[in-house]
């Protein structure tokens, strides 16, 4: 969506906190979306709730359109434990300062329970997500280039409908073509200073590693990760 803005010229972009890069590349800082009003807004920790406020904010002011997306829960444990285990962002009580010297039997579960509320408020915003924000798989993003462009496409018709030329959707897909995984190209995730420089694709024999943990995950817990699986349409 950085690419997608700074090509479309928008120059002005709001936050909701501070803990996020901005949006887009003008005004170059952070605004708090709490004091500052802007048609573009960004964030980072969305949940249902935050949606229906949006919504009602946004009803008078011509409605909202917006984008989130959606991971596999189980998926998105392994990979946090792989991503702390590794060293990364240590010191954020993300994850237990020793981490990196905690194996996957113990450090998945760990994750599990530091994970929860992060899938919780996932869940609560896709259960009310339509019909004004579209919910995009991650899974779909990183399938293959062609389904991420593919991807990229159908953002952009949901966002902008006919307000932007074929010209400017193939700008768009010219550039974000290399935030695509499948490519190996360098996007504004791996530029220095973008997110503190934090690689965070993992190794897929790490996660796979990971992945064989996760039934070690308390029976409480467990279930719930179940429920939440199956609501965003991953589980039977």
């Amino acid at each position: 969506m950085h690419w997608v803005f700074d090509i479309l010229g928008a120059t002005d972009s709001c936050q909701y906190g501070f803990g996020v890069e901005p949006i887009t590349s003008k005004p170059g800082y952070r605004e708090d979306c709490t004091f500052h009003e802007t048609p573009i807004r960004f964030h980072n920790y969305i949940n249902g709730e935050d949606i229906l406020r949006l919504r009602k904010d946004a009803a008078f002011k011509g409605g909202l359109r917006g984008v989130m997306i959606i991971r596999d829960p189980f998926e998105m444990v392994a990979s946090a434990y792989c991503y702390h285990h590794r060293g990364a962002e240590l010191g954020t009580g993300l994850a237990p300062a020793n981490i990196t010297e905690i194996g996957p039997e113990e450090g998945v579960p760990i994750m599990a329970g530091t994970m929860l509320q992060v899938v919780r408020r996932m869940t609560s915003a896709y259960a009310v997500a339509k019909p004004e924000v579209l919910a995009v798989r991650f899974e779909k993003l990183t399938k293959s280039s062609q389904d991420f462009d593919n991807t990229v496409r159908e953002i952009l018709t949901f966002l902008f409908r006919n307000e932007i030329t074929e010209k400017q959707t193939l700008q768009i897909l010219n550039a974000t073509a290399v935030e695509g995984v499948n490519r190996g190209l360098q996007g504004f995730s791996e530029l220095p200073g973008a997110n503190q420089g934090y690689n965070h694709t993992n190794d897929e024999e790490d996660m796979a590693v990971a992945r064989k943990a996760l039934h070690l995950i308390p029976d409480n817990i467990l279930a719930e990760y179940q429920q939440h699986r199956k609501f965003l349409g991953y589980g039977s």
